[in-house]
């Protein structure tokens, strides 16, 4: 990502655009890598951070209940798949729509099987280059037209009431 940096540079509304999306990226990925017990301390997770995006992210990605009285802030599985299928999202928009994903797989504590399964879900298609040095590092590409993957439907078969 940070390889068209000095591209992007060029064109001050650019740099903007792309800075601020790495900003968020770096935002999303400290929350899907914060223990559960940290969870409630905003300000310490994002210092320097204007509240309106710290409460923005947390509406957005994590759900509040109240047990023995405490308020509990938490992710669930839906929200965390979610919160993934969004960082996965931006770093295609940054990277010109062609991520190598192992290396992020790896930062993000998420096997490359749901990081590859999210991308073809998105209507990436996935290649591994030939060679010795990029043997194992896959990456998804978005083409357009979009061709997002068939639904497999049964035939035949008992019908429940």
């Amino acid at each position: 990502m940070l390889s068209r940096l000095p591209v992007v540079m060029e064109d001050e509304h650019l740099a903007h655009l792309y800075l601020s999306q790495l900003l968020y990226i770096s935002y999303l990925v400290t929350l899907l890598k914060t223990p559960k017990n940290q969870l409630k301390k905003k300000k310490t997770l994002f210092p320097n951070t204007p509240t309106v995006v710290i409460d923005s992210i947390y509406k957005k990605f994590t759900s509040q209940g109240q047990v023995d009285g405490k308020i509990r802030t938490s992710i669930s599985d839906k929200q965390r798949n979610q919160l993934i299928c969004h960082i996965l999202a931006l770093t295609l928009l940054v990277d010109n729509f062609c991520v190598p994903f192992s290396l992020l797989a790896k930062d993000l504590g998420v096997k490359l099987r749901l990081i590859s399964d999210t991308y073809r879900s998105m209507g990436c298609s996935i290649t591994t280059l030939k060679g010795q040095q990029n043997k194992d590092d896959p990456k998804a590409v978005l083409k357009l037209p979009i061709t997002l993957p068939s639904v497999v439907l049964r035939k035949g078969g008992k019908k429940r009431d």
